[in-house]
């Protein structure tokens, strides 16, 4: 061993502050000390990648605390601050280290903190002084001063949907030991830009983030430059550090990490009107799945999507499929715990009878009256095949109906079917459907485009749809595009 020793952490919440689902410490289900090991050693997560290059270089680990949820509402004031005082007593209890780790999202709010990241940074970095403090984010971060002011390096996500994320964690773990070693001095800039575009668009496989990646790539190649990533923001947060951004870290020169993030950023805000994009009716997106020669039809239910903050109960897809007589679809997934709660009273091969879906808010339609057959019943746990390979899942009890040739997944959990382990968890093979409908934005296509024929993202109701001008912003900075012309 090398001597060295180094605090390892993860906390992460993409909080919608428009969405109507609480966030309680519950809800994180967050896991403490040799537990993280367990869970996450040999999974390709960040945390993993953590691990990998921290072993491989001979440095000591002390995990602390890793708790992440289900994007959501603002988590409750004594929860947080539950995570970060357990963050700090890992680094008191530790004596003396020469680092600290963190995997993080970047668009986390407490009820009173909207500064949630910030704010934990802000606290180690009172407890460690100069010991260096590197974290990674999520592409959807919202990059503040505070945030940049209070570590030594950031390493965002560099794919969209985000498969990269054990790569990223390897990045920052390396970063971490030479910097410990004396190798290197990282220094990190910023700049935020007067932009919140929907995260539809937001792709890094096309659209404009493709431009904006090549540019990243052809400024690390410069001598010093450690890391370019890019922020184009997470819009359901009414805070005021909402915005995308540009971030870059090099080697003891904070000149050329500025020029750099500001020749970036403006090559973003003039790329700024590509991130827009036209969605398809329900009506018309349903009618043209079921004409098409053959499947799967992917049908994203973008705006009822739990991976952003919404309750993932939405009916108004399913309603029309209903009502146009489509067969031979899957459905991921409603949440609708008292749904379950009856399948499995009534039993496999039972035939359920109630409303499901549409019991969280009105937001995302009403309640749908069903007549189905109970099909399958399981506890809801799987293991991630696709992004985040290898770490396990529960979506709570669940239950798949069968309503007039609809397989309709049923969970205790809200849940964003990016991976398609959860059909197959539950005896429902996604390759064999005519019309797979998906409550989620983007992230499903890592998984499903390989094997899909055509993906419409609908333009149904819900506190994730890509049509901003539907909330009501009262704390954003003004003006901003594409609210304002600027």
């Amino acid at each position: 061993m090398s001597g060295y020793r180094v605090v390892i952490g993860g906390m992460s919440h993409e909080t919608n502050t428009f969405s109507t689902v609480k966030t309680t410490l519950e809800d994180f289900r967050p896991i403490y000390g040799d537990e993280i090991v367990e869970t996450l050693k040999g999974t390709r997560s960040g945390i993993g990648g953590y691990f990998d290059v921290l072993e491989r270089e001979g440095f000591e680990y002390l995990p602390t605390i890793k708790a992440g949820a289900t994007p959501a509402g603002p988590l409750r004031n004594e929860d947080y601050w539950e995570i970060v005082e357990e963050i700090k007593a890992g680094i008191r209890g530790a004596g003396k280290i020469d680092g600290v780790l963190l995997a993080l999202h970047g668009a986390m709010i407490a009820e009173d903190v909207p500064e949630a990241e910030g704010t934990l940074l802000r606290e180690v970095k009172a407890l460690v002084g100069e010991t260096p403090v590197i974290i990674t984010l999520d592409l959807h971060g919202l990059i503040s001063k505070m945030m940049v002011e209070h570590c030594d390096a950031i390493y965002g996500y560099d794919t969209n949907p985000h498969v990269d994320m054990y790569e990223r964690g390897v990045e920052a773990a390396e970063a971490m030991v030479r910097t410990v070693r004396g190798e290197i001095r990282p220094v990190v800039a910023h700049r935020k830009l007067r932009m919140v575009p929907p995260t539809i668009n937001q792709r890094t496989a096309e659209g404009p983030m493709v431009k904006l990646l090549e540019t990243a790539r052809r400024m690390e190649g410069q001598p010093g430059v450690l890391n370019v990533c890019l922020f184009p923001a997470f819009p359901y947060a009414d805070v005021d550090r909402v915005g995308s951004a540009v971030v870059a870290v090099t080697d003891d020169d904070p000149g050329l990490a500025q020029r750099l993030c500001d020749e970036l950023g403006e090559q973003m805000w003039g790329l700024r009107e590509e991130f827009l994009k036209p969605l398809t009716p329900i009506v018309e997106a349903v009618k043209t799945a079921m004409d098409a020669p053959e499947g799967p039809i992917i049908l994203a239910d973008v705006a009822d999507n739990p991976g952003g903050g919404a309750p993932g109960d939405g009916t108004e897809i399913l309603r029309e499929l209903l009502k146009q007589g489509a067969e031979n679809v899957g459905v991921a997934c409603i949440k609708d715990p008292e749904a379950v709660a009856k399948a499995i009273e009534v039993g496999v091969r039972g035939t359920l009878s109630m409303d499901i879906g549409g019991k969280t808010d009105k937001h995302h339609g009403k309640p749908l009256r069903v007549k189905g057959t109970v099909r399958t019943i399981t506890d809801g746990r799987f293991i991630h095949k696709a992004m985040a390979v290898g770490v396990p899942a529960d979506v709570g009890r669940t239950a798949v109906i069968d309503v007039q040739g609809i397989e309709i997944i049923l969970t205790e959990r809200s849940h964003a079917p990016n991976d398609p382990e959860v059909y197959r968890r539950n005896g429902v093979e996604p390759t064999d459907k005519k019309i797979l409908v998906l409550k989620s934005r983007g992230h499903f296509r890592a998984a499903y485009e390989p094997f899909s024929r055509a993906v419409f993202e609908v333009d149904a109701p819900g506190l994730t749809t890509p049509n901003l001008e539907w909330f009501t912003y009262r704390n954003i900075p003004r003006p901003i595009w594409p609210f304002d012309k600027i």
